[in-house]
């Protein structure tokens, strides 16, 4: 069956003049959200938006960003836990350390369902990808821009190796930790209520977070996208498609 949709459902064939208005069109929303993403996001003045430009950041948002960075997928405050103490863990507000390793492992697990991507495969998808873990998220939004360029590949049954599974389980793992952190972590911080109402304090007052809220809202709509360019239209997985983060680790695993 010819799968040449360029969102999760299904389209006209790409040769069709609507198809092919589509991909134009979604070509230049992709592009001008790219520039939307860096001008607002990353650049605008404060004022327009909480936090502070890349230009004008202060020392102390990046020391937090330096924190949480050191505490990537908890793996030093986990060393800590089991007696390795050569490096103490920074404390973190739980909030922001539990939604920053969660995106990361969303991020993470992206980069099988991009290798499995038949129609991006001429794409330098492994370094995008890169840009995408290590620096920030706004390269996923050209990687799908260009992808629309290349030709559309036939709908089949992808065989995942271990790398996939692998990549899947520890994507999992260090997501489902990041909610327990998120909602546990801490006592002293409050309960989860409070710390839902954190995080939204956070993301009305601070930049780094709400750029993290933009991006765990585009890897839902990118998600979605990817697995249904190749999970088969009436294959009964590809409605996992559409639950955020679980859904394309599960698909991972299975």
């Amino acid at each position: 069956m010819k799968d040449s949709s360029i969102l999760p459902a299904s389209e006209p064939p790409e040769s069709s003049p609507l198809a092919t208005q589509t991909q134009s069109g979604l070509f230049i929303v992709l592009w001008a959200a790219t520039i939307l993403y860096i001008g607002l996001l990353l650049m605008s003045p404060p004022g327009w938006l909480p936090g502070e430009p890349v230009w004008a950041i202060q020392p102390d948002t990046i020391r937090e960003i330096l924190n949480e960075s050191l505490n990537f997928f908890f793996i030093l405050p986990l060393l800590n836990v089991l007696g390795f103490s050569y490096m103490q863990a920074p404390m973190v507000n739980p909030t922001a350390q539990g939604f920053f390793n969660l995106a990361e492992a969303w991020i993470f697990m992206f980069l099988p369902l991009m290798m499995m991507d038949e129609r991006s495969q001429h794409l330098p998808k492994t370094m995008l990808w890169g840009l995408a873990m290590f620096l920030t998220n706004v390269f996923l939004m050209p990687y799908m821009a260009l992808r629309l360029k290349q030709p559309s590949e036939s709908s089949y049954d992808v065989s995942k190796g271990l790398l996939a599974r692998c990549f899947g389980a520890l994507g999992l793992t260090v997501g489902s930790l990041a909610v327990i952190w998120f909602c546990f972590s801490q006592p002293a911080v409050g309960g989860v209520l409070s710390r839902f109402g954190d995080l939204g304090e956070q993301i009305t007052h601070n930049r780094v977070t709400l750029a993290f809220t933009v991006d765990v809202a585009l890897f839902w709509i990118f998600q979605s996208w990817l697995m249904g360019a190749i999970i088969p239209v009436g294959k009964r997985i590809r409605a996992l498609r559409f639950i955020p983060f679980w859904g394309l680790a599960i698909w991972l695993l299975v």
